[in-house]
């Protein structure tokens, strides 16, 4: 008998473009620190990621339709990887169900709100009606953008920070690229890194079915002409469900709530320094163990904030919190809880010794993380009464860093039961570290803000999202909610001045957008985002969920502290990456632009300089020398044909009395136009290559970047893969077809020119399950996309009521597919084909389809809810399951202990699509009819979805002679 909520997900092969192989399996040594602290030295390499390199005009691509009423809805599911009890232990030591901190907040006066309280920006966003949108953004020099779940992948919507005009709206993907990450499942998080100026969008993959996707921008300026990005494809030993990022200056550092970690969950970390220059980068994991008691889990990483970078040499921070009475209810403390910090430090070039030390326990009041149990995903009432997640698991995102000079500070907040009665209200809490790398972090402050007033007024608050201004103010925006009196999904925020009480928010509560309906199940926004402008370090830029009346709705909202900061400059510029040929002579580049920017009135001189001496060949000049901010200097550089070919930064400074502000431009040079490659790997002519190979060539001389070709033809007529690849001399082709021909060449280029082509290789895939052999023809006997009338498709019950239907939520091809959905209740589904008549002599003969799975498992193994295919010869009257013995790919994932299919061989667990293919050749000759059958037992389903089915295709092979030949005397 099932006693938890539960999804367990089915573990996919994939590739991922330009991959090598990890190394040894992941062993780190263990030890104890001078300070007693726990160290694990090693990580597991994952490999390395070879990036794709667009270029575009983001105002052009093309626009994304809004949703409208009628199309299709998109859910992005949270998973549970664990099947967990929702009982609650019972602590060793009792503790109060009040929260002891709310008093604290209900006792401090208000003060005024110095401006904060009025919004400078506040307008909706995507209408995305995916369960849950998972609203995301950040701010830049000059846009905010946001991304959402959508389908097809993440929505991204880019906006003029000046009047929160829109630029355009569109799918990440259509940024470029092939390969796994061509198509995008969801779960957005946009990052601005600050400490280069540069745009990170990241999504994770429904094709490989465990790949994170990451986008990095080469400028600032989303509105420039032309914007290159290098899209990484980082594959996952299993799904990395709720990845949560932070920007540090030595890696991009990512939680994730991964599955099949065996009582771990992951921290993952990226060569920050190689995706920046667009250069094939490596990525590592290392695992922490779970808590007791969550099915669903991730430690957060900490995200840079602010003009000043931590201190040199600074580890990557994560941080989860551990209500004890929870999690180790033998050995409680009852008067106290805990969060849990780590540092990790990674060696990109020896992971054996990436460094891993924690956790260190930091004493916290007590909170609750029981909201209707540890694993229910329903706790906060609406008016309508629906119950809505309570995300009590994370720290919400984001953990924001920023570095003071004077001290360090992290702010984060999670959501806690207020009263013992299921009551949210927002923990948030503020960490700093004095003294430098090698001091502890301590508590500075912490309060729980469940409102201003006592009585508490009943309303739900959570879902916050954080973080400080330059001048130490903090600020947090989160969801409102409450059944009576109603209060409909809203969006608030409140704030705090750096000087005012410690633990306590002083500003009124502030409304940004009232909902006016409810939400129809219990999925809600998953994360909110909250992030400082880094142009003036002063404006908070937030977006999150709320419910107009008839549909969800996203806000975007921007609101400051008039006391924010001290008078200084920043200093950012445009054109920092380019590229010159001096094969003809002296080369010039292009005009930088730099921009001085005033904060707080700043006005004193800045002069301008470069911060080495420059390159041999290398002369430039700036005009004005010294500008006063705001303002602008421009650089002008040539490079003389003298100087060697390669890549170089040019650092500049801006120097006002004490403070200097510095930004780095990248020329890359180029004396002559690139030699043409070689060829190595697949040998020419070689055979049974794997349909997605990786294909090999030597390095060209002075060679940016490569063009590969792939064709069916020697001519190159039908070009069916085309690649650009920067930084390496390899790539993975996906997506090929098996026995067929395939012809592939390579040119190389920079910007002096392009080579010519490389010499014409050949290979030959291997022959797939249930494909025709070299010399046979292949015959299409039946087929079924589901676009069309499905004609002579029956749909019944044999228990429960008939739910085979066309759906639209997620076709394989098209726009529709079939569905059973896996309902709560005992059902047994029917969908049954037309007769299909089998030919003789024409082998193989196989059936093939394409199955979208989401279909409760057991944790133990087998499957509560399940799958699977039956045959009849006689029309119907008689049925036979389809045995495993006859799937050639995609067997049955394991027995039914539930529902009618008990005893059973089954298809079940979470997992996009797959093709399967079923030998059919003992059927020739016959009529027969196919029948996918759905069982489902009393209880848990993962209704709206279930068992998707699409490209259905019953095919033959037959020899191509043609009579001439039947003496059978020639060969």
């Amino acid at each position: 008998m099932k006693v938890a909520r539960t999804m367990m997900w089915v573990a996919l092969a994939g590739v991922f473009a330009g991959a090598q192989a990890a190394d040894a399996p992941y062993k780190p040594v263990e030890s104890v620190n001078s300070q007693g602290i726990k160290e694990r030295r090693g990580a597991q390499l994952l490999g390395v990621s070879t990036p794709e390199t667009f270029t575009v005009n983001m105002a052009e691509l093309p626009t994304v339709r809004e949703w409208q009423p009628g199309d299709s809805l998109v859910e992005i599911p949270r998973r549970h990887w664990e099947e967990v009890s929702n009982v609650i232990p019972e602590p060793v030591n009792p503790v109060s169900s009040a929260d002891p901190l709310v008093p604290l907040q209900f006792e401090q006066a208000l003060r005024g709100s110095g401006g904060f309280t009025t919004p400078i920006i506040n307008i909706d966003g995507s209408t995305s009606q995916a369960s849950p949108p998972d609203p995301s953004g950040d701010v830049g020099t000059r846009h905010f953008v946001q991304a959402v779940n959508a389908a097809g992948g993440s929505q991204v919507r880019i906006y003029r920070k000046s009047d929160g005009s829109l630029v355009n709206s569109i799918t990440m993907t259509s940024l470029g690229g092939t390969g796994a990450c061509a198509s995008g499942l969801g779960d957005p998080i946009v990052l601005f890194d600050q400490l280069a100026n540069r745009w990170v969008l990241t999504e994770f993959s429904t094709q490989a079915g465990r790949s994170l996707c990451v986008y990095v921008s080469s400028t600032d300026d989303l509105e420039a002409p032309s914007v290159t990005w290098h899209r990484y494809t980082f594959t996952m030993p299993a799904f990395p469900d709720y990845p949560k990022y932070g920007v540090w200056p030595d890696a991009y550092y990512v939680g994730a709530n991964e599955g099949g970690t065996s009582g771990q969950r992951p921290f993952y970390v990226m060569d920050r320094a190689k995706m920046l220059a667009g250069e094939p980068a490596t990525f590592q994991r290392v695992t922490v163990p779970n808590l007791s008691g969550f099915g669903f889990q991730m430690t957060t990483p900490a995200d840079h904030d602010g003009i000043d970078a931590p201190p040199a040499g600074a580890p990557g921070i994560f941080l989860r919190h551990r209500d004890d009475e929870s999690h180790n209810a033998g050995s409680n403390n009852p008067n106290q809880d805990f969060l849990e910090l780590w540092h990790l430090k990674p060696d990109f070039t020896t992971p054996a010794n990436t460094v891993l030390t924690g956790p260190v326990s930091i004493p916290v009041a007590e909170f609750s993380s029981n909201l209707n149990g540890l694993t229910a995903f329903e706790a906060f009432p609406q008016p309508s009464g629906q119950l809505l997640d309570p995300l009590r698991e994370p720290i919400m995102n984001r953990l924001a860093y920023r570095n003071f000079g004077t001290h360090e500070s992290l702010v984060g907040n999670l959501v806690t039961d207020i009263d013992g009665n299921d009551t949210g209200g927002i923990r948030w809490f503020e960490l700093r570290r004095t003294g430098g790398i090698n001091q502890p972090w301590t508590l500075y402050q912490e309060g729980t803000y469940a409102g201003n007033a006592q009585p508490q007024d009943g309303t739900d608050r959570w879902m916050a999202g954080i973080a400080q201004d330059s001048s130490g103010n903090i600020a947090m925006a989160y969801s409102a909610v409450r059944q009576s009196p109603a209060v409909f999904p809203s969006l608030r925020y409140v704030g705090r001045r750096s000087d005012d009480p410690l633990g306590t928010m002083t500003t009124p509560e502030t409304t940004l957008v009232a909902g006016t309906g409810n939400h129809s199940n219990e999925r809600w926004g998953d994360y909110f985002q909250l992030n400082v402008d880094p142009v003036d370090n002063c404006t908070f830029w937030f977006t999150g969920l709320y419910m107009p009346t008839n549909s969800k709705g996203t806000r975007i909202s921007s609101f400051r502290f008039d006391a924010c900061g001290s008078p200084t400059f920043t200093v950012s510029g445009n054109n920092l990456t380019q590229e010159v040929c001096t094969a003809s002579g002296p080369a010039a580049l292009s005009p930088i632009s730099v921009s001085v920017g005033s904060t707080m009135g700043f006005s004193d001189p800045v002069a301008m300089s470069f911060a080495n001496t420059l390159p041999p060949g290398f002369s430039g000049d700036f005009t004005p020398a010294t500008v006063t901010p705001p303002g602008t200097s421009t650089l002008a550089m040539s490079v003389a044909q003298s100087a060697a070919a390669g890549a170089y930064t040019i650092g500049v400074n801006g120097t006002s009395g004490a403070t200097t502000r510095f930004l780095n431009a990248s020329v890359a040079v180029s004396t002559q136009s690139p030699t043409v490659p070689t060829l190595t790997v697949p040998a020419n002519n070689a055979t049974n290559v794997a349909v997605s190979p990786v294909l090999t060539w030597t390095a060209s001389t002075q060679a940016k970047s490569y063009i590969v070709e792939v064709s069916t033809d020697p001519n190159f007529s039908t070009i069916v893969a085309t690649q650009n690849v920067t930084g390496g001399t390899s790539v993975t082709v996906n997506g090929l077809a098996g026995s067929t021909q395939y012809y592939w060449r390579v040119r190389s280029q920079n910007i002096c020119g392009t080579s010519t082509n490389s010499e014409v290789f050949s290979f030959r895939t291997l022959t797939l399950p249930g494909d025709c052999a070299v010399g046979q023809t292949t015959n299409a006997v039946f087929t079924e996309n589901v676009e069309g009338a499905t004609t002579g498709w029956t749909t019944s019950a044999a228990t429960g009521t008939a739910n085979w239907s066309v759906s639209t939520a997620r076709p394989f091809g098209g726009t529709k597919s079939w569905l059973a959905v896996d309902e709560e209740d005992t059902t047994d589904q029917l969908l049954t084909s037309p007769a299909i008549t089998l030919p003789t002599g024409q082998s193989p003969l196989t059936l093939s389809f394409q199955s979208d799975l989401n279909l409760e498992p057991r944790s133990s193994g087998g499957c509560w809810d399940g799958g699977y295919l039956e045959i009849s010869t006689n029309d119907g009257s008689t049925w036979t399951q389809v045995p495993n013995t006859a799937m050639l790919t995609d067997p049955y994932t394991g027995a039914a202990n539930d529902g009618p299919a008990s005893g059973k061989q089954v298809w079940c667990g979470t997992r996009p699509y797959k093709k399967a293919v079923v030998d059919l050749n003992s059927y020739a000759g016959q009529t027969v009819r196919l029948r996918f059958r759905t069982s489902t037992d009393g209880s848990v389903g993962f209704t709206p979805h279930g068992w998707y089915v699409d490209d259905i295709r019953v095919q033959s092979c037959s020899s191509q002679n043609d009579g001439i030949f039947a003496n059978g005397f020639e060969p």
